[in-house]
């Protein structure tokens, strides 16, 4: 549970009906506290109070459950510090207030030691090696160059000078958290462009030792995602955590086989299992090495593959959640019927959810939607369920089946409509106009009207403007002018209606990025020239760093009018 899920938990603990709430002091009958002082038996609620004050620091007596003169004043004097109606009187309200306050600070104590331990241990790991120790020293030129004119990068951007203006634009930032937060991002885009004693100059900035470890993974990454696999490897090698060298090991695997180098993933994902047998925990490795059984498999390597998760099960030794990635990898590799039996070793059905859509998926793709919907419907979370319901509908489309694709989409609103959180149930919609644009594109012109019915249910600005954009693009392809511009027209709107710039101006970097991958070269350069036009105009300094730092890693990809698309 999160820092701000604790404190969460806190107020609404301490709000329900009941509780001592804040009021301002008023006279109180001295004949309930005589009362308390006069009894000479003790007196359990006196005595947990009493142990409650103690624990609180408040009050050094005997718990012995009798009222006296030093708790009265010990429980006037937590009231007082809490904001309670002081009235000395020991109550069920009063004890249920001191008893939670405990229980959320004991939690929030526990946080900040295991925080302070994971920064302690960060920073020994860093310390340990000669190639990262230096990281920690820190640079000095932390301070932002206030005459800087970026006039000229806006005008002919590129990814050196947003990524320039980007690292100038986070020294401003006053918030060390904050401040981290943006260099990460940074250093990744540079990375990425190969701009590596850049990336490295950013993890010196960075304050937290937590950070540099993963600033490091994320440095190794995005040499691979660059195309440059040998620098990758030579960039895991000094990072001094092996597991995160593994994460950054499986990272890299399936890049490169996402890039067709099956090779190379094959590389990777047995470096990262060697690895591992370094690796004290048992849980994080099994997780790292299923991924890597996943790899090997896509790989070619079935038998390898088979072997390692094999070799998980007879590691898991009764985990549930170590059966839960067997049986993730499983589902990944299509094995459907071998990770349902593995999921029947995990008990808890919340547990199940990631399995089952993956199985459900493979079982659509493979073309038993039957099977695949009936497996969909043991999935307990509805958002999940109507996501997968969608993917299904999409498979079925494509094979020519209709009228069932149009079942499957009434069965993901079905269940849509269930759902209670908004958000949630404004990303199922998206989900859903999502489909319905895939089974247009196959032909369906129907399908788009749906697919604006259920744009318009979603509640979020953000998901709603992005899937006007993609419904318009699609329509736009396949020569369906006018009702495209009339789509445009209402993501416009809905574009406007997006407070942050950051959130608009990372919006229309996802959608440029989606236009490059359909091959829409020309239409991903106007994107992505829309999103430079907001960046341009954001002050905030944490804001405007994400920005540009973004913008810069998608120019990367997206080629120039002059360059070989």
């Amino acid at each position: 549970m999160t820092f701000f899920k604790i404190l969460v938990l806190a107020v609404c603990i301490l709000a329900v009906p009941g509780a001592v709430t804040a009021a301002t002091p008023k006279d109180v009958p001295e004949t309930q506290i005589l009362d308390q002082l006069d009894s000479t038996i003790a007196n359990p609620l006196v005595k947990r109070v009493q142990q409650a004050l103690i624990d609180a620091g408040y009050y050094s007596g005997d718990a012995d459950g009798r009222m006296n003169e030093d708790t009265i004043a010990a429980i006037r004097k937590y009231q007082a510090r809490e904001s309670l109606v002081i009235d000395g009187i020991a109550s069920e309200a009063l004890v249920g207030h001191m008893e939670t306050s405990i229980k959320v600070q004991s939690l929030l104590n526990k946080l900040q030691q295991s925080r302070e331990l994971n920064i302690k241990m960060a920073r020994e790991a860093l310390l340990s090696s000669p190639e990262t120790k230096d990281l920690l020293n820190g640079e000095d030129d932390r301070v932002a160059n206030p005459s800087r004119d970026v006039a000229s990068c806006f005008a002919i951007p590129s990814p050196e000078c947003l990524l320039a203006e980007a690292v100038e634009s986070a020294k401003a930032i006053g918030k060390e958290e904050l401040r981290d937060w943006a260099f990460g991002e940074i250093l990744v885009a540079q990375a990425k462009a190969g701009m590596v004693d850049e990336a490295l100059a950013s993890v010196r900035r960075m304050g937290d030792p937590r950070l540099i470890l993963l600033a490091l993974r994320d440095i190794a990454k995005s040499l691979a995602d660059a195309g440059r696999p040998a620098e990758a490897l030579a960039a895991v090698a000094i990072i001094p955590s092996l597991l995160k060298q593994a994460e950054a090991l499986a990272d890299i695997a399936a890049i490169q086989l996402k890039r067709g180098n099956a090779a190379g993933a094959r590389i990777a994902a047995e470096r990262l299992i060697d690895a591992l047998g370094q690796v004290e925990d048992t849980l994080k490795p099994i997780e790292l090495v299923t991924r890597a059984a996943v790899i090997l498999y896509k790989a070619g390597d079935e038998t390898a593959a088979m072997a390692e998760l094999t070799r998980m099960e007879a590691l898991a030794n009764g985990n549930p959640s170590a059966y839960r990635y067997i049986a993730g990898a499983l589902a990944e590799m299509s094995k459907t019927e071998q990770a349902l039996a593995m999921l029947e070793k995990v008990p808890e059905p919340s547990e199940h959810t990631a399995v089952l859509v993956m199985a459900a998926t493979a079982q659509a793709n493979a073309g038993n939607a039957a099977l695949a919907i009936s497996t969909a419907s043991h999935i307990e979370g509805e958002r999940y369920r109507a996501v997968v319901l969608g993917r299904i509908a999409v498979a079925e489309a494509k094979d020519g089946q209709t009228d069932m694709a149009e079942d499957t989409i009434n069965l993901a609103l079905a269940a849509t409509e269930k759902i209670k959180l908004p958000f949630a149930r404004a990303y199922a919609y998206d989900r859903i106009a999502l489909a319905l644009t895939e089974i247009g594109k196959i032909g369906n012109s129907e399908a788009f009207e749906l697919a604006m019915v259920s744009a318009a249910q979603i509640s979020d600005n953000k998901l709603r403007a992005h899937r006007l954009w993609s419904i318009a693009a699609a329509r736009r392809a396949l020569g369906h002018t006018a009702q495209a511009e009339t789509v445009e027209t209402e993501a416009a709107e809905a574009t406007e209606m997006i407070k942050s710039k950051l959130t608009q101006a990372w919006m229309f970097t996802e959608i440029a990025l989606e236009r490059l991958a359909e091959g829409q070269t020309g239409q991903a350069r106007t994107v992505l020239a829309e999103a430079i036009a907001i960046s341009k105009t954001i002050t905030n300094a944490w804001a405007r760093a994400r920005a540009l730092a973004r913008l810069a890693s998608t120019l990367i990809e997206v080629p120039g009018p002059d360059e070989k698309e």
